[in-house]
């Protein structure tokens, strides 16, 4: 073979690995340095030296590639590739999603791991493949608390007449008004926005996400309510995905697994010293009393009456057994 027709060839090799290769979009609303955007470069990371540099991810955090439900509705139509969002967004295309967002469902990360890990998590997860989504993983935003810049909250009381933001989601809608507050549906990306301009006073999250927003600048306090645990699930498209080899397709799950186990581990660990660094932020932080809780939860009745027949009571049984399984 001639110098040049080596070089031919290696032009020609090259060409057909570059093609090969792909550039894959991962978008998430919340920042980088957050356990979301954590998890996502662990993604990252492991897909690429998984398939050998044939699949490669770039991560888009903070909202670069629109709102939950954009990203959402781009991965049905196959526009871009992965996303990682609460499971609240699914309620639309799934309703029986609707499980995870009750308040006062889970008591512990015990409980949750084994309700999302379990065969609930697991089959519900399964079933988006028919709407152009495929169910990878579960991670957590984690339990939520409450934010205000009115008053401090410690009893069922002190959240009567509260203009709060919530998740456009009508569980968290319902929750919220059976506990005396005004809700209003809000995107993420809007929300920093909408407590400086005072547009509402008040939010509910979890403390990573209440740390990584700064919302400890436009708030004054912060009440440890712990109403509800959000999962995050990372989805793909199933445009893109079918398309993968199996090889490939199987490192893209057991990657978003692995970094899953992370993301729920830092986030975790963050959680546990969040609460000192939201005081030394400038935030009253008030720790609800387990009376107040238990009122609070007494409450929440009503909303999960309201959507068991949504979410249908042969699905909420098994949900409760696996929890209190996985609680013992």
């Amino acid at each position: 073979m001639t110098f040049q027709r080596i070089l031919v060839a290696i032009a020609a090799a090259l060409a057909l690995g570059t093609a090969q290769a792909q550039l894959v979009k991962f978008g998430y609303g919340a920042s980088d340095d957050n356990s979301q955007g954590l998890g996502a470069k662990r993604v990252a990371e492991l897909v690429k030296a998984r398939t050998a540099g044939r699949v490669n991810i770039a991560t888009y955090g903070s909202g670069k590639l629109g709102t939950d439900a954009q990203m959402q509705s781009a991965l049905q139509g196959g526009v871009t590739e992965m996303m990682v969002g609460p499971t609240s967004n699914l309620v639309g295309v799934i309703k029986e999603y609707a499980l995870f967002d009750l308040p006062y469902l889970v008591a512990s990360f015990r409980e949750a791991d084994g309700l999302l890990d379990g065969p609930v998590g697991q089959a519900l997860a399964a079933r988006l493949d028919a709407h152009g989504l495929v169910g990878l993983a579960y991670w957590e935003n984690g339990f939520r608390h409450v934010t205000n810049s009115k008053r401090a909250v410690a009893r069922l009381e002190d959240l009567q007449g509260l203009k709060i933001r919530v998740i456009p989601n009508p569980v968290y809608i319902e929750s919220f008004k059976e506990l005396g507050t005004n809700p209003v549906p809000l995107p993420y990306t809007e929300l920093y926005g909408a407590l400086e301009s005072r547009a509402v006073d008040a939010q509910e999250n979890g403390l990573g996400l209440i740390e990584s927003g700064r919302f400890y600048e436009v708030q004054k306090f912060l009440s440890l309510t712990g109403h509800s645990y959000t999962p995050y699930i990372v989805l793909a498209s199933k445009k893109w995905f079918d398309k993968l080899s199996d090889a490939d397709r199987t490192a893209v799950r057991e990657a978003a697994l692995e970094a899953g186990a992370y993301q729920r581990k830092i986030n975790r660990e963050q959680s546990a010293l969040l609460v000192g660094e939201m005081k030394k932020r400038g935030l009253q932080v008030t720790e609800v009393a387990p009376a107040e809780i238990a009122r609070l939860r007494d409450k929440a009745k009503a909303v999960h009456e309201k959507f068991t027949p949504q979410i249908g009571s042969k699905l909420m049984a098994q949900a409760r057994a696996e929890i209190a399984k996985a609680g013992q």
